[in-house]
């Protein structure tokens, strides 16, 4: 059954712009330095490989929001396919574990491009103040409403956009440009290729946020397939750009001796001071964005999982709508993460739960393949891409100095899922048994969509 059109829905533009805003936008500022790091002159292929990987991902969204729309998005297919047991409920708070991670990876980014402008002797504390600062007050954004969400998400997405476009314009044009750093003699080997296009991978999260706005979308059999793929194609493109400007621009030491601020320190050798400034400040909005649109998503994640019975229903409560309990929960936790863990840690825990997630995702897309018409193989591969680009990057962290730290990021984040979701399994148990009437599971679960037997065939 297809989706109906709908007169004044939102329009090709407008979720072209939902899946452009969410993917472009800190992960990338925060990354560049890590990445490159990795991956030296070999950065651009190494976010390409991440690119391919999502837009396999994109394609399995694709189907699955057509069939099964409405905002439950992720949560929703993946409960859809693999039912409401423990691997399904510990993907899914793995999914809130990854945006948590990622909004500080967001803050610390954020912070990371003021440190040009911070006295040295301040620059740990003041970047660490600056972080948790913006974690407080962009969670306040988030209390007063979705209104002043979307105002303040039209400013930094323009403002973040324009920047970008300055910088690879700017930086192409602008004679310096060493293509020598990026050839293929100035790569690193392809198990660091990868791995650090796996640590980048984060930087294309946020085209999943389409399929959260799929009951709005007017026209949908013509929107959704251009929204989904389109925006990962330009996030490749922009990425890419972005890259060979860089690593062309600046010394691969440079860069890495200025690896939280890369792009700002990239933008100041060819632009000057004003370059470096207006890059900083580029950075800022973009994370800004990022950390407001992942506080406006991920709140919304806690409520929906209890409405299937994994996570407590207290979770249901809120005050005028604001999802309190989550915005308070997934802030302290996002706190915590950006004062206690390093940038390095972090993004390698946001890029695995990520690949966990969307691998779970593309697996559930293969399974429900017979009701979405989609093409099975696609799904399968790209399941398959995920779990070997998540082995090989393990393997490269397990096996280089100094690394290991960050394969524990990755395992830590699913020992911390599984945990989260076996202390919920046991409060509500506890609960049922002292309310049995009140409490059984399958009152909540009415707000299920239910099973269709036949969707829209994917183009």
């Amino acid at each position: 059954m297809a989706m109906d059109s709908k007169q004044g829905g939102i329009g090709l533009f407008g979720a072209l712009s939902i899946g452009v805003g969410g993917i472009v936008g800190g992960g990338f500022f925060a990354t560049f330095g890590i990445a490159a790091a990795g991956a030296a002159g070999g950065t651009p292929i190494a976010f390409m490989i991440g690119g391919a990987i999502a837009l396999l991902t994109a394609y399995s969204y694709i189907g699955l929001t057509l069939s099964f729309p409405g905002p439950g998005g992720t949560v929703s297919f993946i409960t859809r396919s693999f039912g409401d047991g423990l691997f399904s409920a510990t993907v899914n708070v793995l999914l809130i574990l990854s945006y948590v991670a990622i909004m500080a990876v967001y803050a610390y980014a954020l912070a990371g491009y003021s440190q040009g402008y911070l006295p040295k002797p301040l620059a740990w504390t003041g970047t660490h103040l600056l972080s948790s600062a913006a974690l407080v007050i962009l969670a306040l954004v988030n209390f007063v409403g979705p209104g002043l969400v979307q105002k303040s998400e039209s400013i930094f997405n323009v403002g973040k956009l324009a920047v970008l476009g300055i910088f690879i314009i700017g930086g192409l044009v602008m004679p310096g440009l060493d293509w020598s750093r990026l050839a293929p003699s100035a790569w690193s080997g392809p198990m660091a290729i990868v791995s650090a296009g796996m640590i980048g991978f984060l930087a294309y999260e946020g085209f999943e946020l389409i399929a959260n706005a799929s009951d709005r979308i007017a026209n949908p059999q013509r929107v959704l397939p251009v929204a989904f793929l389109s925006s990962v194609l330009i996030a490749i493109v922009i990425y890419g750009l972005a890259f060979i400007v860089g690593l062309g621009h600046l010394p691969l030491a440079q860069l890495l001796a200025a690896k939280d601020f890369a792009i700002s320190e990239a933008a100041g050798s060819f632009l000057g001071p004003w370059g470096f400034g207006l890059m900083a400040l580029g950075a800022m909005l973009a994370s800004a964005s990022a950390i407001t649109a992942d506080y406006f998503g991920a709140s919304r994640l806690p409520p929906q999982l209890s409405t299937f019975s994994k996570l407590p229903s207290a979770f249901h409560r809120s005050l005028n709508q604001r999802r309190t309990r989550s915005l308070v929960i997934i802030g302290v936790l996002a706190l915590l993460g950006v004062n206690f863990m390093s940038i390095e840690a972090l993004s390698s825990a946001t890029s695995g739960g990520f690949l966990m997630v969307f691998a779970a995702l593309n697996v559930a897309a293969w399974r429900l393949a017979p009701q979405t018409g989609a093409n099975r193989l696609l799904p399968a591969l790209a399941a398959a891409l995920c779990i070997v680009a998540l082995a090989v990057t393990l393997w490269q962290f397990l096996t280089t100095p100094g690394s290991a730290i960050q394969a524990v990021a990755i395992g830590g984040i699913v020992v911390v899922a599984l945990a989260i979701e076996g202390l919920a399994r046991l409060i509500e148990a506890r609960v049922a048994a002292r309310h049995p009437i009140a409490s059984p599971a399958s009152d909540r679960r009415t707000d299920q969509p239910p099973r269709r037997q036949g969707g829209s065939r994917t183009p």
